[in-house]
Order: C-alpha cells, then sequence, then structure tokens
C-alpha cells in the first residue's frame, strides 16, 4: 500500500464531517477567538520503540488536549502529522486509528485533516496540532497576583515512575499502574472549562516537564515567587509506598513530568467555591502553597526548610 492507500483505508474513517479530502479544511466560525496548540512526539525521546500504538495515538492527542484544558477551552479539532518509517505495518495503522477513534468521541472532537510522508531514519514522529474556539477569555500564565494559592489536579508523579518502569529502574508490584499513567494521560478538560467559566482561576498551566519547572512558567510570567510545601503535594498511594522506599526519587516526582495535571492560582475567597467545584466533578483538586513577592519557586519540607533540586524538570537540548 502506498500512503494515499493508507490514508483512505484508515485515515478517512475518522472523518464523520467531511472535513478531510480536499487541499485545505473550512471550518464556518468567524465569531469566537481561536485558540491553538501543537505537540510533536519523537520515538525514543517522548515514547518508546515498542509502545502500543492504541495507546501512542491516545497520548499524542492528549497531551495537546490538555494544552487546551488549560486555558479553559473545550477543545474542537486537531491536525494530525505522520512521519513513519517504511515498516509501519496494517496492524499498526489500524491500531493507532482506532485510538484516535475512541479518543475523539469520547472527547467529542474532529480530525479535519493533516499530512504523511515517510522517514528513512526507521523512527516514528507524531505532530498534531489542535484548536478550540471561545467567546470568552481564555486562561494564561500571566495574571497570577501575590497571596494567590497554588493548586494541583489529580496526584503528581506517576508518569515519570512510570518512565522509570519501562526503563527497569524501579520494579514492583505497581509497575504497571505507573507505566498506564505514563501511557495514558488525562487531559482536565472539565477542570479547565470550570475554573474558566466560574472565573475562579488567575492563572493556570498544565504540567507537562515537572511541576516545579511549569509552576516556574507561571512565576516568570506572572512576576511573582511560588512557596511549595512537599507535605501538600498529592501522591497516589502507589507512589507514597516508592517512596518510603526510596526517598531519592522524590526529585523525579517533582520534576519528570508527564503528569498534564492543571495548576492553577486562585485568590484565598475562592478556596470553597474550588472544593465544592472538585467534589461536583469528581476531580481532585488540593492547595499546595502560595505566591509571594519575588521570582523563585521555593519548596519546603516538613520542618519549613527550603529544599534544593538538582533539576527543575525536563528540558530539551539541555546537555
Amino acid at each position: 500500500m502506498n500512503e494515499f492507500s493508507y490514508i483512505k483505508k484508515y485515515i478517512h474513517p475518522l472523518d464523520h464531517n467531511s472535513l478531510i479530502g480536499n487541499d485545505a479544511a473550512q471550518i464556518a466560525n468567524l465569531q469566537d477567538k481561536l485558540i491553538i496548540t501543537k505537540d510533536i512526539l519523537v520515538e525514543g525521546v517522548h515514547f518508546l520503540d515498542n509502545n502500543d500504538p492504541k495507546l501512542l495515538a491516545k497520548k499524542s492527542l492528549r497531551v495537546n488536549l490538555s494544552d487546551i484544558a488549560s486555558m479553559g477551552i473545550k477543545p474542537y479539532g486537531y491536525l494530525l502529522g505522520l512521519i513513519l518509517p517504511n515498516n509501519i505495518t496494517n496492524k499498526w495503522w489500524k491500531e493507532f486509528t482506532s485510538g484516535l477513534k475512541e479518543d475523539n468521541d469520547q472527547f467529542n472532537i474532529k480530525l479535519i485533516g493533516g499530512d504523511t510522508t515517510q522517514n528513512n531514519n526507521n523512527s516514528i514522529i507524531i505532530s498534531i496540532t489542535a484548536f478550540g474556539f471561545t467567546n470568552n477569555t481564555s486562561l494564561t500564565r500571566s495574571k497570577a497576583n501575590v497571596g494567590d494559592y497554588i493548586y494541583v489536579s489529580g496526584n503528581i508523579g506517576d508518569a515519570a515512575l512510570g518512565l522509570l518502569a519501562y526503563r527497569n529502574i524501579i520494579n514492583n508490584k505497581h509497575c504497571s499502574y505507573f507505566k498506564n499513567k505514563f501511557d495514558l494521560p488525562n487531559p482536565r478538560i472539565n477542570l479547565g472549562l470550570l475554573i474558566n467559566d466560574y472565573n475562579i482561576a488567575s492563572s493556570c498551566i498544565d504540567i507537562s516537564d515537572g511541576l516545579i519547572q511549569d509552576i516556574e512558567h507561571i512565576c516568570q510570567s506572572s512576576y511573582v515567587e511560588a512557596n511549595i510545601y512537599i507535605d501538600k503535594i498529592p501522591l497516589s498511594k502507589e507512589a507514597k509506598i516508592i517512596l518510603n522506599n526510596n526517598p531519592q526519587l522524590l526529585e523525579t516526582i517533582l520534576t519528570g513530568g508527564d503528569d498534564y495535571e492543571l495548576v492553577f492560582t486562585s485568590h484565598p475567597k475562592n478556596h470553597i467555591k474550588i472544593k465544592d467545584l472538585s467534589s461536583k466533578i469528581g476531580v481532585k483538586v488540593t492547595q499546595v502553597g502560595y505566591l509571594s513577592i519575588g521570582n523563585n519557586v521555593n519548596i519546603y519540607n516538613h520542618n519549613n526548610q527550603k529544599i534544593l533540586f538538582t533539576k527543575k524538570g525536563f528540558q530539551h537540548f539541555s546537555n
């Protein structure tokens, strides 16, 4: 089969809105603001060479949806770019597109176009551009205020531990749980929408590169300082077990990334509203610290002493 055969057989069935098939897609929505994001996933950097194609499709899409969620916007659709080696099989195509189909339905989004090309380096590269529309304001990193509380959704560190499990650096009965968290993030779309609609959040970002580094992005954009307390950071019971036996993994948990949870800031007066909202939608939201004057990210232990780490998070081109 050639490029066009693959597209016809596997990609076109994903299109239920006649948006695919021309040189460009037409979307009739000119009254609202366009919110757009792109993420590129590269084999050997963002995923392993033996990744399940269905899970790979879902993760590639969900990391983009997480970006849209952090803006407080409902995603509408996406463009898909695939750079593939010659040895990609029909089975791979079938599983990959079935993963996209499931998430298209789950998140009510549309594939509106894209491109495929051959990679002679024998590796897979996936590029997705996702977007949404809004007539509301969007959340940003730049409007946090001194005195705001810092909140985190879900748990932190499970995905980073999942990567360690795949690399056989940790090995216990919880590894399958951690691997699943690495493979299948859960974009907090409803949470992002509600904290935006209710005008609760002063700033927001998703955790892709590590909790500390992504909080630092808010601090740099808003000219504030973050004070985070280790005892308040939400961890799964599985992560707590690992940490009890391997306390040196605390840095990995806080800086490893791939959490795709939301970090947002809010005035203290909204604390009860946030707790009520958390209960309403069934998403755990935890206050982990507060903002003050300055430009650093300070991490404190249970004795209120600052903790220093060797890194803040994942960075490309850092070597």
